[in-house]
């Protein structure tokens, strides 16, 4: 019988409505979750990487005066007093790198660089080649140091624009499935329209 039918459709349409109102709320909880995902990648990349580079270059240009320092025509007490200043904010620099986020390699290597301002600060001011040396050591490690920002900066940014392209799938995804279903429900709207019982007006007929 047609109402069957009818009925039939009536709880296709509502499970297909359901089915939708739940498939929204899964691709907006999809799409805030990857938004998320993202932000924390470019936080992560601006607090752990970009910032620890800054310090990175300041520790390098305060070692290169040093070495300047060195090498320039003054007395052994200017060098020293001069040297020691710029150590001094070397180390400022230094501290605050260290409560950066610090991967297995990098730990590794700025525990080096510690230990060679260490020896560095023993030479004695009047052993130039040697105190030379030691800096030049200290810039080895720090041009380490800032090519370790740059591969963690590079799978930082692969990192997210893997979940960008992901994010882009579900929701392309999510999409198509949205527009088979309104062409489902279209269809039994359509289907219902056909159920309609046709009503026939009959005229008395004249003798």
């Amino acid at each position: 019988m047609k109402w069957t039918y009818s009925i039939k459709n009536k709880w296709v349409a509502s499970g297909s409505l359901f089915f939708l109102c739940v498939l929204v709320l899964f691709s907006n909880y999809i799409d805030r979750n990857h938004t998320e995902n993202v932000k924390k990648a470019i936080s992560t990349l601006y607090e752990d990487r970009l910032v620890a580079e800054g310090y990175i270059l300041k520790m390098t240009s305060g070692m290169y005066q040093i070495i300047g320092a060195m090498n320039a025509d003054a007395s052994d007490d200017f060098k020293e007093t001069t040297i020691n200043t710029l150590l001094s904010h070397i180390k400022i620099e230094s501290d605050a790198y260290q409560k950066t986020k610090f991967t297995l390699a990098e730990k590794s290597k700025a525990n080096e660089l510690l230990q060679v301002v260490k020896e560095f600060e023993l030479i004695p001011i009047n052993q130039v080649q040697a105190k030379v040396q030691s800096a030049n050591q200290a810039l080895a490690l720090l041009n380490e140091l800032s090519i370790i920002q740059l591969d963690e900066s590079r799978q930082i940014m692969h990192h997210a624009e893997a979940l960008y392209l992901s994010g882009k799938t579900s929701s392309e995804f999510v999409f198509a499935i949205i527009i088979i279903i309104l062409i489902v429900l279209q269809a039994l709207v359509f289907a219902s329209k056909t159920l309609v019982p046709t009503v026939k007006t009959e005229f008395p007929q004249h003798n």
